[in-house]
């Protein structure tokens, strides 16, 4: 328990880039079946996260988690994915060359065996990768419950600069609602019009019924003041896009 403990806090620290440093990251969605989830998790735990590790060791990467989706949430068919890789980096100069040598290619040379058995019987359906820029961010201890949100925002510069005011109050009062981290991001890639969002937040929390009071208007959300929570929406006028409860499933340690 203590080490995976470890590793959730290691998350909150992944996404706690450097701001100065340009801090960029990637979310990777994939759609597992439900016959195949069991084997995926085991492949990512036993052997993935020790490649994503070597990785982070040797500065190649900032660090590597495994979200999935919480289920029973919606109909599954209204979801492109229900599992998440996070990568994160110092800059996008380091990420395009980790990208250039995945550390998922040294499979057979760590592991003296080659990937394809494993991999046949946990297949995605589909698969799609999308690009940060963290503007802002804090984190305040061991998170297990990670919500993903995205829209589009007529002012971005706006939003960020909101989003600031909103994290300095959530970290304020963290302790008594549950928050464990949030952050504020721009979208890298893809801008186009299939992808319209130009804005990403995360809300992470120790349990998933603080997740829900937060997504309800409760938690930390009871602290933002009303005529804040109306200039937020306004310059939101369709809301989320998209608004994810994850868990998390594993990630890398800080580089040791």
């Amino acid at each position: 328990m203590k080490i995976f403990n470890k590793l959730i806090f290691t998350f909150l620290l992944m996404l706690a880039v450097n701001i100065s440093a340009q801090g960029v990251f990637y979310l990777h969605g994939v759609s597992v079946p439900y016959k195949f989830q069991e084997n995926f998790e085991s492949n990512e735990k036993e052997y993935f996260s020790k490649l994503a590790q070597d990785y982070v060791n040797s500065g190649k990467m900032q660090g590597w988690a495994l979200l999935k989706r919480v289920p029973g949430i919606g109909h599954a068919q209204d979801y492109n994915y229900n599992y998440f890789w996070v990568h994160g980096f110092e800059s996008i100069d380091q990420m395009v060359s980790a990208q250039a040598d995945p550390f998922w290619n040294k499979f057979e040379s760590k592991f003296k065996n080659k990937p394809s058995e494993l991999l046949k019987e946990s297949q995605s359906k589909k698969s799609g990768i999308y690009y940060f820029k963290t503007y802002d961010q804090f984190s305040t201890g061991q998170g297990k419950y990670v919500i993903l949100n995205d829209g589009k925002v007529k002012d971005i510069q706006m939003a960020l600069d909101m989003g600031k005011q909103t994290g300095k109050i959530f970290k304020k009062n963290s302790k008594k609602s549950g928050m464990k981290g949030w952050g504020v991001a721009t979208i890298i890639a893809p801008q186009d019009k299939h992808n319209t969002s130009n804005v990403f937040y995360w809300d992470i929390y120790d349990t998933l019924a603080n997740a829900m009071k937060h997504m309800a208007g409760e938690a930390a959300v009871l602290d933002i003041p009303d005529e804040m929570a109306a200039k937020f929406y306004k310059n939101l006028p369709d809301g989320f896009s998209h608004r994810n409860i994850t868990e998390i499933i594993i990630g890398t340690t800080p580089k040791e």
